[in-house]
């Protein structure tokens, strides 16, 4: 049985329900910043502030998504480059129609073509997916349980 408490309205995330608080205050400047962090997170300020407080306890990095987000971009960025040679290669069709004859590198073109916008795609699929999967993790990372305390 889980020691979660399930309030109307809201999903609770975690396996055991967090009990202990802490308390900071910051400037307006410093909260901004850290609202900032915690929406490229996909996290409230509080839980944003409570995931950076115990990674930094243990020593590993802060919940972020930015990497996942520019890689993203930057695989959108390549497939839009692979579009744009598929462009040059109805171009290529276009004269092929016109004169009657296929360059020697047209078959291989469109092959190439094809082949690199697929993977293209599927790799963008898996960046969403990774970045929807990333963002419940940063949400709700497991937590070590205590010696002697049962799940």
């Amino acid at each position: 049985m889980s020691a979660v408490v399930q309030r109307p309205g809201r999903a609770r995330r975690y396996a055991k329900a967090r009990d202990r608080q802490v308390k900071f205050r910051t400037t307006t400047e410093e909260y901004a910043l850290l609202a900032e962090a915690a929406r490229s997170a996909g996290l409230t300020p509080s839980g944003y502030a409570a995931e950076a407080a115990l990674a930094a306890a243990q020593g590993v990095r802060a919940p972020s998504l930015m990497p996942v987000r520019e890689a993203l971009v930057e695989l959108m960025a390549a497939r839009t480059q692979v579009r744009r040679f598929a462009v040059n290669v109805n171009q290529a069709v276009k004269a092929l129609n016109a004169t009657g004859e296929a360059p020697e590198w047209l078959a291989t073109a469109v092959a190439i073509t094809d082949r690199a916008v697929e993977r293209l795609d599927a790799a963008a699929a898996d960046l969403v997916h990774v970045s929807r999967t990333a963002r419940r993790s940063a949400v709700a990372p497991p937590l070590a349980l205590a010696a002697g305390e049962e799940a």
